[in-house]
C-alpha cells in the first residue's frame, strides 16, 4: 500500500517502479518479492480472500461493486514503442492502481493486460453505499492521480503521457474456481460484473461509466445519464433496458482527506465511513 495517499506520491512512486525494472523478463518477480517482503505475505495474493479457498467446481458469491481500471489507446503504443518500455510503464502503472485499490478496503482480483480488475464489498458488508462510495474513489483518485500528476513528470522525464478510464457496476457477484488440478483459477461471473467491464468500454479517456446497479447507491447528483444510454436486452419477445451514465468523479476527490486516517488495507466492511 502507498505510504501516503496522495497524487504527488503516487506519481512518484509510478515513475520510480519504472526507472527500477531493468526488463520486462524481471519485472513481475520484482514486484511480486517486494510486495511479500513489505507485507509478510506470500506471492499471488490477488482475488477475494473469502474465495481463494474454493476447489475446482466450487462456487460462492457475495455482493459488491466490480471495478475495472484500464489504460486507454496502449495497443498502438505497443506497436510503435519498444515492448520492454511499454511492459515497465504498463505495470508501473497499475501496480499502483492495485495499491490504492488495497488501500482503500477493495480486493484486487486480476492484474490483466493494461488493466485492473477489483472488487468492493463482501458478505460483512451492511450498507453497500460504503462500499459504492470507496470504489468511487479508487477511481476518482486514480484517473486524478494519473491525469494532473504522473502525466507531467512523464513529460518531464521526456516519456509520452498516459490515458486511463473505469467502469464499474454493483449486483452479485459469484466466484467459481476453473481448470485443473495442475493449473486452476478463481474466476467471477454474473451480471455485474460482465456489465462493469461493458462500463469500462463504453468509458472515454478520463471518464468514469457506472451502471444503473452503483448508480442506485450513489446520491442523484454525483451521475449523469450517458448519451448512448440505455442498453437493451432480449431474450425471445421480452425486453428490458439497462441504464449508465458518466460519474462526476472529481467530487470525491474531497472526501480524500477526510478518509486517510481510516486506510489500512482493510476491507470496506471495517472502515470507518466520513
Amino acid at each position: 500500500m502507498p505510504k501516503q495517499l496522495d497524487q504527488d506520491t503516487f506519481a512518484r512512486d509510478v515513475l520510480q517502479r519504472y526507472q527500477n525494472l531493468t526488463s520486462a523478463s524481471t519485472l513481475l518477480e520484482k514486484s511480486a518479492r517486494s510486495e511479500a517482503l513489505a507485507h509478510g505475505a506470500s506471492m499471488g495474493t490477488t482475488g477475494h480472500p473469502h474465495y481463494t479457498h474454493l476447489s475446482i467446481g466450487e462456487t460462492g458469491h457475495c455482493n459488491g461493486v466490480a471495478v475495472f481500471i484500464d489504460l486507454v489507446a496502449f495497443t498502438s503504443r505497443t506497436f510503435w514503442e519498444k515492448p520492454e518500455s511499454v511492459v515497465r510503464l504498463n505495470t508501473a502503472v497499475m501496480s499502483q492502481v492495485a495499491e490504492v485499490i488495497q488501500s482503500l478496503g477493495g480486493y484486487v482480483l486480476g492484474l490483466r493486460g493494461d488493466g485492473v480488475f477489483a472488487c468492493f464489498g463482501d458478505n460483512a458488508e451492511a450498507d453497500f453505499t460504503r462500499s459504492a462510495a470507496f470504489a468511487m474513489l479508487a477511481c476518482a483518485f486514480s484517473l486524478d492521480a494519473v491525469k494532473n500528476s504522473l502525466n507531467e513528470l512523464l513529460r518531464l522525464s521526456g516519456m509520452r503521457p498516459v490515458q486511463i478510464r473505469a467502469g464499474a457496476d454493483f449486483g452479485r457477484l459469484d466466484f467459481v474456481r476453473i481448470g485443473s488440478p495442475e493449473a486452476s483459477e478463481v474466476n467471477v461471473v454474473g451480471f455485474a460484473a460482465n456489465f462493469a467491464a461493458k462500463c469500462e468500454k463504453f468509458a472515454d479517456s478520463w471518464e468514469v461509466v457506472i451502471g444503473e446497479g452503483l448508480a442506485d447507491l450513489l446520491p442523484s447528483g454525483h451521475y449523469e445519464r450517458h448519451e448512448d444510454s440505455p442498453k437493451i436486452y432480449q431474450l425471445d419477445y421480452k425486453k428490458r433496458l439497462y441504464h449508465y451514465h458518466r460519474v462526476k468523479w472529481a467530487g470525491y476527490l474531497e472526501h480524500l482527506d477526510s478518509v486517510r486516517e481510516s486506510l489500512s488495507g482493510a476491507p470496506v466492511s471495517a472502515i470507518k465511513f466520513p
